[in-house]
């Protein structure tokens, strides 16, 4: 008897408990919202994404002055925001106190690349694609020269549709050189001529760097310091008007006339 008495109080005791979350449950979803708040995550104060236009577009499609809890589309507002080209990820919740709490998060792009038209597009470590923009100009390594792409055409510097294009290789010898601890410093800018051979443009110097095609990267990245090294102080590189790293083991410095 006393097994039975126990089995009814613990089943109405769960029935309760499934009463009481179901009763909040339905109360929650039927408050009115009671805040919105919005974090961008990037690692500088601006950036592609403006948080006042983000802030009214969720606004508006969630029409947060008027729509009780169960009516926010969180779906929806998470597709609208991710579609912004710059927007890597998107997260929407509603707290129990009542508050929508909206993170996007925008890419970090390390370069940007030019087409021969002009045209340039940002690329990130990872080798995702993002468009330009005319709000707003990140100060990154830069290519350009004979480079042909569609700058209208996202995705992955590695896919397909880039495989007859420049952009894998140019991707490759940027990343090397930002992640090299002495390049990084002292190349302002990668040049692709029409004869597919990549030069430097550097800081402090006007000798430009014949760093040739795509092949040995790290190799020459290590001659280009020793040499530059070398003559760091000498008034005899005044004399150079470029330094070619094509040579096996050595540098062939070309004067100026």
């Amino acid at each position: 008897m006393k097994k039975v008495l126990k089995i009814i109080l613990l089943s109405i005791t769960i029935i309760a408990m499934l009463a009481l979350c179901i009763m909040f449950t339905y109360q929650h979803f039927n408050d009115d919202l009671n805040e919105m708040s919005l974090s961008i995550i990037r690692n500088t104060e601006t950036g592609f994404i403006k948080y006042d236009d983000t802030k009214e577009l969720i606004m508006n499609i969630c029409d947060t002055s008027n729509n009780k809890i169960k009516d926010i589309p969180l779906d929806s507002l998470r597709t609208v925001l991710a579609s912004n080209p710059w927007t890597t990820s998107v997260g929407a919740s509603i707290s129990l106190k009542g508050v929508l709490d909206v993170e996007v998060c925008e890419c970090e792009p390390i370069m940007r690349i030019y087409n021969n038209k002009g045209k340039s597009i940002y690329i990130d470590k990872d080798g995702y694609i993002y468009p330009e923009s005319s709000n707003y100009t990140p100060h990154l390594l830069i290519c350009s020269g004979n480079i042909r792409f569609n700058p209208n055409e996202y995705g992955n510097v590695f896919d397909e549709k880039y495989s007859d294009t420049d952009l894998p290789i140019i991707f490759r010898i940027m990343t090397s050189v930002i992640n090299d601890e002495y390049a990084r410093t002292c190349v302002k800018q990668v040049f692709l001529d029409k004869n597919k051979n990549y030069n430097f443009s550097m800081n402090n110097t006007d000798i430009i760097v014949i760093f040739g095609d795509g092949n040995d990267v790290d190799e020459k990245l290590f001659k280009m310091e020793k040499f530059m090294k070398k003559m760091l102080g000498s008034t005899e590189i005044a004399n150079y008007k470029s330094i070619n790293l094509n040579f096996k083991d050595q540098v062939v410095c070309t004067k100026i006339k």
